[in-house]
């Protein structure tokens, strides 16, 4: 059996992906299996969450000696020119929800996306993947959720990514389209090894 580690310091991340991957086993018999790896891991700093992605996953492999999936993604809000994007983790740290609205406090031009990037590495292999949701940022805070979900509206959504059912986050959200594309893509490559 082959496992594909997914490295991360977010476990709710890996949360998210489990949900997903229980439901992809449910609908496509998809026998994949992941684990969660939480190895220390410099990001390098970068304005590109593709080389921030891949550069992590190499970084993981060479920590764990497995294949890995990584997950870097971003808010990034038109108004505030791209910020926070590749740098939202940092964002949510220093300035938190509460920061975000008060950047765009009495601005009506409130306009985001979350991107999500998954890099896959194997030691020989580096293959990416991206997944997008478009919406908007709300006045308030609307808990529950982590990280910027109780701000971030999705578009045809009357709720935040916080108020969701996990089940509908995953139908619509950036890491659910960027993780099924790796599935996609794992189950062709790797469909004869009997994983």
């Amino acid at each position: 059996m082959t496992f594909v580690y997914f490295a991360s310091s977010n476990e709710n991340k890996f949360l998210e992906i489990q949900t997903l991957l229980e439901w992809e086993k449910r609908e496509n018999k998809e026998n994949v299996k992941i684990r969660f790896s939480s190895p220390a891991i410099k990001e390098i700093q970068s304005d590109s969450i593709i080389e921030v992605a891949e550069d992590k996953a190499k970084k993981a492999f060479d920590s764990i000696k497995r294949p890995v999936i990584v997950e870097d993604d971003g808010l990034f809000i038109e108004e505030l020119n791209g910020f926070p994007g590749v740098y939202s983790s940092f964002a949510f740290k220093t300035i938190g929800n509460k920061g975000i609205l008060n950047l765009l406090a009495n601005n009506e031009k409130r306009r985001a996306r979350f991107l999500s990037v998954f890099s896959f590495f194997d030691g020989n292999t580096i293959e990416t993947f991206g997944g997008e949701t478009a919406g908007h940022i709300a006045t308030e805070v609307f808990p529950p959720g982590w990280g910027f979900d109780p701000i971030f509206k999705p578009d045809n959504e009357d709720l935040t990514y916080g108020e969701l059912s996990i089940q509908r986050k995953n139908e619509i959200s950036h890491r659910s389209k960027a993780f099924r594309q790796f599935l996609m893509w794992y189950k062709l490559k790797y469909n004869h090894h009997n994983i």
